[in-house]
């Protein structure tokens, strides 16, 4: 008995007695950033990890779009992407189908379609109003999403010049 009792209150005492908090903030115009904790000594230091908004995650030159799931596995295809701002020609990228964020084939029960960001797409998506993305892999039909980007400058430069 006295060893089960060593051994838990050892178990307990060699923990790391702080964590890094990470959170959800909310941001203007429906943009939710989520955070954490750069310093480990000031909570009040926090850096936006991602920014999101209706299915859609944004990491610094990076896009993902949250779509329909079925099952629990871990997959990372190659996808063909389009997406339109504002109804103007549409550009097209090459990007992932898979089921975690940037491609990775992490398990797990949801599925999303993400592509690099460059300069010119950032750009557009900055002096846009609404966008429009569409995601297919592998032979199966597009997939297509619409997104507000109103606020979008703003929230991706909080993000990504910190």
């Amino acid at each position: 008995m006295r060893i089960s009792i060593f051994c838990v209150i050892f178990i307990v005492l060699s923990c790391p007695s702080a964590i890094a908090d990470t959170k959800f903030q909310q941001l203007d115009n429906g943009w939710r950033a989520l955070t954490e904790q750069a310093d480990p000594f000031d909570s009040s230091a926090i850096k936006i990890v991602q920014i999101i908004k209706d299915g859609f995650i944004f990491q610094c030159g990076e896009l993902n779009m949250a779509v329909e799931s079925s099952g629990f596995d871990g997959l990372s295809f190659s996808a063909e992407l389009k997406y339109l701002i504002d109804e103007t020609s549409a550009k097209n990228k090459i990007g992932k189908y898979s089921t975690y964020l940037g491609g990775s084939d992490l398990v797990t029960d949801s599925r999303y379609y993400s592509f690099k960001l460059n300069k010119e797409d950032i750009n557009a998506m900055k002096s846009g109003s609404s966008m429009k993305v569409a995601g297919t892999y592998g032979g199966s039909g597009w997939q297509t999403k619409n997104i507000n980007l109103l606020g979008f400058g703003s929230a991706y430069d909080a993000m990504c010049n910190q």
